[in-house]
């Protein structure tokens, strides 16, 4: 056995010792996070070449899914954006975070999860770190990371699908603290791990990092894995942890943990963070966890989820999932919430918007995203937000993702198809389509790595992106990356002259 293994193994140990006295547990043996000093690393130095903005948290800095890009290439050149460089992956399907001339990327190489720091521009690696994990998925998904990383100045948070909550350094990597949520809360696994993302509020002036746990009172596992209906939460639905330190500092709610990454939104004249549990839907007190209100919005099947997040327009929030009831408009008031509309019963894909993972855009009105709960069956929709009519619907893109720029929508199609098309409620308007293919002039960046490490590839007459293609495009300065199967891709959307 190796010294680093040997090493690996004894970290490994004092950690589970550690979270089964119930305490948060820092990367530097023997230190609790926030007990003495806080560790910070010197501010790091920001890489980027070209203005422009970032994009280090899931659904880009507003969190709704738009880029603030002007002047992107419209129409895209024949062959689509020009490929500045890419890279290969392990298993996982979360996008990248990317800022301060960066890219984290999450994703899993045998036994362990593998945290990656790359030069957004370039592709070079910086840093990486890795931990074991035990992760299986119970429907036999492949084993990576589902949620997306989130960059915050100096810090990278991370969310394993076992419910590993790190934050690191983003100059080297270094852990500042670790939290097993799912030892910690005992939390019975959800079908497909954790997936929603970590959202970081600023409060007073003190960070948060708010996460859905959904923890369970001990002894709460099910007689068989599947049962989740027969799981009770206890109090710690949605929990936030000093960005600093660590340190737990407030739980809210019973209800049991979904796949959509909560939001922040003033709504009604206060701020308030919206999270959609498994259940639930919740607005509440950033502050403190306070539940202001709260509404019933999922399928009643047991094998159903809520994966997209909600979507804010003025005091207005929407909710859309795939399994049973579609959509619904809420009105959030002091009163509580009140539904606006709400789709028809039955309602099929083409009729109503009905998201499964991929949260819709909104643009001037008008809701764009994908609807259906399968490969075959799901369209491409616009929807009219008050109304909830669909006004357009286009198949082929399997269950896409997409990203507003401007007045146009980037979709990633889940076979690998990526699609420039018009934000128009009048029809389906495609202003280009390409599939990617590595040149044979692609030599500019790294060479190849050992499987064990995969890095920068160069090989040509190979297609980038391959199914499935499930994570939601990323903009930032310029650059779009986008993720496949096994791998990571840097487009740059910008004509070359203004770079």
């Amino acid at each position: 056995m190796t010294k680093r293994m040997l090493n690996r193994l004894s970290l490994v140990a004092l950690v589970a010792m550690a979270l089964a006295a119930g305490q948060v547990v820092a990367q530097e043996l023997g230190s609790v996070p926030g007990a003495a000093t806080e560790r910070h690393s010197p501010s790091v130095a920001d890489l980027w070449t070209r203005p422009g903005e970032d994009w280090g948290t899931f659904l880009g800095p507003t969190g709704n899914g738009r880029s603030s890009l002007k002047g992107m290439t419209v129409p895209w050149p024949a062959g689509g954006p020009r490929i500045v460089w890419h890279s290969e992956l392990g298993e996982g399907y979360c996008g990248p975070a990317v800022a301060q001339g960066r890219c984290v990327i999450c994703d899993r190489v045998g036994q362990e999860i593998r945290i990656r720091c790359l030069a957004a521009e370039t592709g070079q690696e910086l840093w990486q770190e890795r931990y074991l994990t035990d992760y299986v998925d119970t429907f036999g998904y492949d084993g990576g990371p589902r949620s997306a990383a989130v960059i915050v100045e100096d810090a990278v948070i991370t969310f394993g699908p076992e419910g590993r909550l790190e934050c690191r350094s983003l100059a080297d990597g270094t852990s500042r603290w670790q939290v097993d949520t799912s030892a910690a809360y005992q939390v019975v696994r959800n079908f497909f791990g954790v997936s929603a993302a970590p959202l970081v509020v600023d409060i007073g002036g003190k960070r948060l990092v708010v996460v859905q746990v959904g923890g369970s009172p001990a002894g709460s596992a099910p007689p068989s894995p599947e049962r989740l209906d027969l799981v009770k939460g206890l109090d710690s639905g949605l929990v936030a942890f000093e960005l600093a330190t660590g340190r737990e500092c407030w739980r809210s709610s019973d209800q049991l943990a979904s796949y959509s990454t909560p939001v922040r939104a003033t709504l009604d004249g206060r701020d308030s963070i919206l999270a959609w549990m498994r259940d639930r839907f919740l607005v509440v007190d950033p502050a403190t966890g306070g539940v202001r209100a709260d509404f019933r919005w999922r399928a009643d099947e047991l094998f159903s989820v809520v994966a997209a997040s909600p979507v804010v327009a003025g005091n207005e929030v929407l909710l859309s999932e795939t399994y049973g009831p579609g959509s619904v408009l809420l009105k959030v008031t002091t009163a509580g919430l009140k539904p606006v509309r709400r789709d028809a019963a039955g309602s099929r894909p083409n009729r109503s918007l009905k998201s499964h993972w991929s949260t819709p855009v909104f643009h001037d009105g008008h809701l764009y995203g994908s609807s259906g709960r399968n490969a075959g069956d799901a369209l491409l929709v616009c929807a009219d937000w008050k109304t909830g009519g669909v006004l357009w619907s286009e198949p082929g893109l399997g269950r896409s993702s997409l990203t507003g720029v401007d007045d146009h929508l980037i979709v990633l199609g889940e076979f690998g198809d990526l699609v420039l098309v018009k934000a128009t409620p009048d029809a389906y308007t495609e202003v280009s389509r390409t599939r990617l293919v590595a040149a044979a002039t692609d030599t500019q960046n790294a060479t190849r790595q050992t499987t064990d490490s995969p890095g920068v590839t160069q090989d040509s007459g190979v297609e980038l992106l391959v199914a499935p293609c499930w994570a939601a495009p990323v903009i930032a300065h310029g650059y779009l990356y986008v993720r496949g199967q096994g791998r990571l891709v840097c487009l740059d959307l910008l004509p070359t002259k203004t770079k």
